[in-house]
């Protein structure tokens, strides 16, 4: 059996004082966690066939080294089960791709975090929740498995809040966000086959959320939510304009993703739609200097301004619960691109 090599301290045999021994040194994210001892920490080794030193990822800034012991002893502490640790250790794969700019997700000053979207098999084994209330609290999977990967980013990569995370805010999502595509009520293949993975394969895809903008839309025309939508979306503050890059990411409601789907609207429709409806005139933007150079600084009144490159930058996935009325929108950091990993 291999050695764990991590550090190790001695509390007393108390909830509290355990709790309060780590916060003192900076572990947590200021919740309650569960102490990593040496029996749960090769539980979720075991359930994830890996070794202790088995290097998994780099994690920017300070380029912490992520073995398997140190992400499992996270883990423990986010108050994940073992069947989910195969998940926490593909999002921390997905997360430290170079083009997901992790360095920047870390440090900058938006109120920027991984959102992590899981589809396949998995969702039901692990009772991932992909319905109603999928983005809130309740659910111990969600909400154990995105705070696993938060408290990685925090105690692997070195990025105190307020030291060198340097949000000027930050917001919930910076404690954990993670759910699953609802696809069996979507009438569109889910979005890891829209990436290439069979419908079979699990996988988990992180993007640089920076918030949640819910859209009240309850139209029956799919004309008239797209507008509302795209008003919703088209918000020159957000770090997609700044610098035309990213990827926008629409979470459509199973009732929304019929009424598309019933007048033969597809994702590729869906997404032309928005880019088209959500540039905004050069005009509409102060041309006062700003702190830092937008792409569109020397733009023409009526020059546009993009939320991302391209329509195909716009993410769409489908979950929550089945009432057509809101749409969450999550707009990106705008230098990032999503990335993914099969489970």
């Amino acid at each position: 059996m291999s050695k764990l090599s991590s550090a190790r301290y001695t509390v007393a045999d108390d909830c509290g004082a355990v709790f309060a021994d780590m916060y003192a040194r900076g572990f947590t994210d200021g919740l309650p966690v569960i102490p990593p001892t040496q029996t749960a920490v090769r539980a979720m080794l075991d359930a994830a066939q890996l070794k202790p030193d088995e290097l998994i990822a780099v994690v920017p800034p300070e380029r912490g080294p992520a073995s398997a012991e140190k992400i499992a002893i996270n883990a423990v502490m986010a108050g994940c089960l073992p069947e989910y640790f195969p998940v926490v250790v593909a999002a921390m794969r997905a997360v430290c791709e170079p083009k997901f700019n992790l360095l920047g997700v870390q440090t900058t000053t938006n109120p920027v975090g991984p959102v992590l979207i899981v589809n396949g098999p998995i969702r039901k084994a692990l009772d991932i929740n992909c319905g109603r209330g999928c983005l809130g609290p309740g659910t111990r999977a969600n909400a154990t498995i995105g705070r696993a990967l938060r408290l990685c980013l925090l105690n692997i990569g070195g990025c105190p809040p307020g030291e060198v995370d340097k949000a000027i805010h930050g917001m919930p999502g910076k404690f954990s966000f993670c759910f699953g595509e609802f696809e069996e009520q979507s009438p569109w293949p889910p979005f890891h086959a829209d990436n290439g993975f069979a419908r079979e394969q699990s996988t988990v895809t992180a993007v640089a959320g920076q918030g949640t903008q819910n859209i009240y839309a309850a139209f029956h025309d799919p004309a008239d939510i797209v507008t509302m939508l795209a008003h919703g979306m088209a918000v020159a503050g957000n770090n997609g304009y700044l610098r035309a890059l990213g990827n926008p990411l629409v979470i459509l409601s199973p009732g929304h993703a019929k009424i598309f789907a019933d007048a033969g609207w597809g994702k590729p429709r869906i997404k032309q739609a928005l880019f088209e409806q959500t540039k905004i005139p050069r005009k509409r933007i102060p041309r006062a200097r700003q702190l830092s150079v937008p792409v569109y600084d020397n733009y023409a009144d009526d020059e546009l301004c993009l939320i991302c490159q391209k329509a195909e930058d716009i993410l769409i996935v489908v979950a929550g619960g089945p009432e057509a009325y809101h749409i969450t929108y999550v707009p990106n950091f705008g230098t990032t691109v999503y990335s993914m990993a099969a489970i």
